[in-house]
C-alpha cells in the first residue's frame, strides 16, 4: 500500500495540477468572476497545501499559515459557486472563514499542542466547506447547467466526506490508542480520494461554464441583437414549442403581424440610427405590453410576429387594435428628434387555420398586405 508521504505528494500534485487546469480556463474565460475566484481559491489552497507540507519550515508558516491559505483558498471557491448559483458570499465570510482556518491550528499549535487536535479540527472545517459546495450547486443551480452540475457537486461531496471521515478517524484513534485495528489501508483510501475527488471538481467546475458558454451562444443565435427580442430562428424554434403546448391543452393561438408604416421615409430623412432607435422602441412597446406567456419577435427588416397564447381571433384583434393606437399616440424619441410613426397589423388566429406556425404566418401577412393597400394604420384580421 502506499505510504502517507507518496499519497500527500499524489495530493500537492494533483492539486498543482486543477490549479493550472482552473486558472487557464479562468484566463481564456474573460470577464466571469466565478470562474476566477475558483482559480484564485485553488492558487491560494495550493501555496497553503505546499506551505503545509514543508515541515522543515517555521511552525508558524508550516502549521499555521499553510492552513490558513487553504481555508482562505476553500472560501474562495464557495465564493465562486455561491456567485455561479446567483447568490452571494459576504467578504465578511470570507474573511471569517480565513481567520478561522488560522485560528483553529494556532490553538493546538500554541494552547493545545496536539497534531491530532490540528488535523481533527481542520478537517472538519475543511469538509464542511466542501458539502456547502455541494449544497450550493445543489439548490442553486436551476438553469440548463444543472444536468452537468452532478459532476462538480459528487466532487465536492467526495472531498468533504473524505475529510469529515478522517477527521473521525484520527478522532477515533486519539480516543482509542489501545485498539488493535491496522490503520494504514483506511488512511491511504481517504488520503487516496481527496485527490481524486479534486480532480472531479477541476472537470466539473470546467463542464459547468462551457455549458453555460454554450447556452449562451445559443441563446445569442435566437435573439436579434438590435431590439434584443426574438429572431425569426427564435421565432420558429420557441413558437413551435409554444404552439404544440397550446394544441396539446386545445387553447388557441393568435399570430399578430406588424409593419413600421412609411419606415424607409424614416431612414432616409432621418439616418439609420434613428430608425434603429425607432425599431427598439417599438419592439420595448410591445414587450412592456404582452404578457409573459406571449412571444414577440423581429420577423425581418420592420417587421414584427406577436404570439399570443390563449386567445381567440375577437381576442387578438382586441389587442392588435390596442397596440395599434398605443404606438400611434407614442413618438419615439432620438437625440432631439421625435419621431411620430404608425403601424399596420394583420390578425390570424388557430381557430380558423390550425396551430402551424408557417401557416399561421403566411394568413397574417396576407392581412397585413390589404391593411397597406387600404391606408396603413389599422388592424385587418385573415379570412
Amino acid at each position: 500500500m502506499l505510504d502517507a508521504d507518496t499519497l500527500l505528494l499524489v495530493q500537492v500534485s494533483f492539486t498543482l495540477l486543477t490549479t493550472l487546469l482552473l486558472t487557464v480556463a479562468a484566463l481564456l474565460a474573460g470577464r466571469q468572476p466565478e470562474q476566477r475566484a475558483w482559480a484564485l481559491g485553488n492558487v491560494v489552497a495550493s501555496v497553503g497545501l505546499c506551505l503545509g507540507a514543508m515541515e522543515g519550515a517555521p511552525d508558524i508558516v508550516h502549521a499555521v499559515l499553510g492552513y490558513g491559505l487553504v481555508g482562505l483558498g476553500l472560501g474562495l471557491v464557495l465564493q465562486g459557486l455561491m456567485r455561479y448559483a446567483g447568490q452571494t458570499l459576504a467578504t465578511r465570510w470570507l474573511i471569517a472563514i480565513g481567520a478561522l482556518s488560522l485560528l483553529l491550528p494556532a490553538l493546538f499549535l500554541y494552547l493545545w499542542p496536539s497534531l491530532h487536535g490540528r488535523l481533527i479540527a481542520t478537517g472538519i472545517l475543511f469538509g464542511l466547506l466542501n458539502l456547502a459546495g455541494a449544497v450550493v450547486l445543489l439548490h442553486g443551480v436551476r438553469d440548463s447547467t444543472r444536468p452537468v452540475m452532478w459532476v462538480s457537486a459528487i466532487g465536492f461531496a467526495l472531498l468533504g466526506a473524505a475529510l469529515l471521515l478522517r477527521a473521525g478517524f484520527l478522532a477515533w484513534r486519539l480516543a482509542s490508542p489501545e485498539a488493535a485495528y491496522d490503520a494504514s489501508l483506511t488512511a491511504s483510501l481517504i488520503l487516496f480520494a481527496i485527490p481524486l475527488a479534486q480532480v472531479t471538481i477541476a472537470f466539473g467546475l470546467i463542464m459547468l461554464m462551457a455549458r453555460r458558454y454554450a447556452e449562451a451562444l445559443r441563446q445569442l443565435s435566437l435573439t436579434d441583437p438590435l431590439t434584443g427580442v426574438c429572431n425569426r430562428a427564435g421565432l420558429e424554434r420557441r413558437g413551435a414549442r409554444l404552439l404544440r403546448r397550446a394544441l396539446q391543452a386545445g387553447r388557441p393561438v393568435a399570430l399578430l403581424m406588424l409593419d413600421a408604416d412609411h419606415f424607409k421615409r424614416i431612414n432616409d430623412s432621418h439616418g439609420h440610427p434613428t430608425g434603429d432607435a425607432v425599431l427598439r422602441q417599438l419592439a420595448e412597446e410591445l414587450s412592456d405590453t404582452l404578457r409573459p406567456s406571449d412571444l414577440l419577435a423581429r420577423y425581418g427588416g420592420e417587421e414584427f410576429v406577436v404570439l399570443l397564447d390563449d386567445s381567440g381571433l375577437a381576442g387578438a384583434t382586441l389587442v392588435a387594435e390596442r397596440l395599434r393606437l398605443q404606438v400611434a399616440a407614442t413618438p419615439a424619441n432620438h437625440l432631439a428628434l421625435s419621431i411620430a410613426y404608425t403601424v399596420s397589423i394583420g390578425v390570424a388566429s388557430s381557430e380558423q387555420h390550425g396551430h402551424d406556425l408557417a401557416l399561421l404566418s403566411s394568413k397574417a401577412d396576407q392581412a397585413l398586405y390589404q391593411a397597406k393597400q387600404q391606408g396603413r394604420d389599422r388592424v385587418v384580421e385573415a379570412l
